[in-house]
């Protein structure tokens, strides 16, 4: 009897975060207005002559009067105050972090702590059909709240990921919070396309772990003045311009703003680093990798830079030149935790167990709570015949995320291997009640049913996976009857 075993080898992204569960029906939004509302204010910017010159939005993040809002309303002003739900206005006193690429900057308001609320931003995307609320200034009419659903995501890589919503937002809107019906805020609003119809779009919240922190203590104004002095501003233009349709899906529109923008600015690290994502988009690798290649010399001191290049000779069938792109980067950066996953992936894949499982190791010593690592050294001790070592990797999986059924499945194989039938069946049975279109799951219960002379219940499994994988459940038939 043929006992063809399957291994689910699940090659995870390095996305290891809490997920947005699913929404409560019974939500009072008046009553989740009015919590965040106080969090939510109004910025009012003024040029070098003290003149109000735009308005746009804002909101506290923690207990100590920190702001976010986006670059682009603060940008090459030199002065701003908010204004509170309560009406009252106070300045801002320093910027604290930025990101350009993400539109994003985190400043500190020179506020009583007992004057305003702060609101929590959420560790992880939302959900495509996601009910959402975005709360700002649009037009200048102030604490407006919109009602929406997420529509689409899109990630463009070392920028970030954004989502295009259907709640409307307008110039003012800049720098709202976008809201779940949890009341954390998973996104926010940044730009509008209008072309025939209204397109809405908002950073997601995970980008202001993407913040760089400024020089302490640095005033509006100076930093405006230290911009002013290397970063021409009508290529930054440019470039916030090629995104918003790279974002769309528009790839050819996108790419003459971005080559006018290296017109412009030539060493514009921002814009190489567009072109080259259009060029993926239209399927050009060879323009795609010029592009990517130029980014970097532009800024050859920024990991992120290389890891992107590393990640397009993945997807380009290239593992070699991957490989080498995130040793580079690891040798930059020993501990940027997604360089050695993807290292220990490609190794993986290419069948180089001992060296993939050392860059899985060396991410679990600096983050010992990465599952998908430990699950991948799990893989690769059961394909080098450690199975007690195997057998550890998973437990430390299930550990971390008691809920991934993948991880019980080969703690199945694994207990196979060792000669253990009953606690094999119980780790199938502990996937499938996770999971019951587990189609592997059921194929290996199916066959140490079978073995151990339970051939009804094998049976069983062999109907179950008619509905879910028919050349699995055809594999499992021929070793019942044949």
């Amino acid at each position: 009897m043929r006992n063809k075993l399957k291994i689910t080898i699940v090659l995870a992204l390095f996305n290891w975060l809490v997920m947005t569960g699913p929404l409560t029906a019974g939500t009072d939004l008046t009553e989740l207005v009015n919590e965040i509302r106080p969090a939510v204010v109004t910025v009012i910017v003024y040029d070098i002559n003290q003149k109000v010159a735009g308005i746009g939005s804002g909101f506290f993040i923690d207990k100590y009067g920190h702001l976010l809002t986006n670059y682009h309303v603060l940008d090459g002003r030199y002065t701003a105050e908010v204004k509170t739900a309560d009406g009252n206005t106070y300045p801002i006193k320093h910027i604290v972090a930025e990101n350009r690429a993400v539109d994003l900057v985190k400043v500190l308001v020179d506020i009583p702590r007992k004057k305003f609320k702060w609101v929590k931003t959420a560790d992880s995307l939302p959900s495509i059909a996601e009910q959402i609320l975005v709360v700002g200034s649009p037009m200048g009419l102030e604490q407006t709240v919109s009602e929406g659903i997420v529509s689409s995501i899109r990630k463009i890589p070392s920028v970030g990921e954004f989502f295009q919503m259907s709640a409307p937002i307008s110039p003012g809107s800049s720098g709202s919070p976008v809201i779940n019906l949890k009341g954390q805020v998973v996104g926010v609003a940044t730009f509008q396309m209008v072309r025939g119809q209204n397109l809405n779009f908002a950073v997601s919240a995970k980008s202001v772990g993407k913040l760089k922190p400024v020089k302490a203590g640095m005033s509006m104004s100076l930093w405006t003045f230290n911009h002013s002095l290397h970063q021409p501003r009508l290529a930054e233009k440019l470039c916030r311009q090629g995104y918003s349709f790279s974002i769309n899906g528009e790839d050819q529109k996108a790419l003459e703003f971005f080559k006018e923008a290296i017109a412009k600015d030539p060493k514009n690290t921002m814009a190489w680093n567009g072109l080259g994502y259009c060029h993926v988009g239209m399927n050009d690798p060879a323009a795609a990798i010029k592009a990517y290649q130029q980014a970097i010399k532009t800024n050859p001191t920024d990991e992120t830079l290389y890891f992107i290049l590393g990640n397009y000779y993945v997807k380009l069938g290239q593992p070699q030149e991957a490989i080498k792109i995130y040793l580079q980067v690891i040798k930059m950066k020993p501990d940027f935790e997604q360089a050695h996953f993807k290292l220990g992936v490609v190794y993986s894949q290419l069948g180089r167990l001992v060296e993939s499982k050392s860059a899985f190791e060396t991410l679990i010593r600096l983050n010992p709570d990465v599952a998908p690592a430990h699950f991948n050294v799990g893989i690769a001790y059961a394909q080098l015949g450690r199975y007690t070592d195997a057998l550890q990797a998973n437990q430390e999986v299930l550990r971390i995320d008691p809920e991934f059924a993948p991880a019980h499945n080969n703690l199945g194989l694994v207990h196979k291997m060792l000669g253990n039938a009953d606690r094999e069946i119980e780790a199938y049975k502990r996937a499938i009640r996770i999971d019951p279109g587990f189609a592997s799951a059921h194929y290996n219960l199916g066959v140490v049913l079978l073995q151990t002379g339970d051939k009804a219940a094998a049976l069983d499994e062999y109907r179950i996976l008619k509905d879910l994988d028919k050349q699995s459940a055809n594999q499992l038939f021929n070793q019942i009857y044949y």
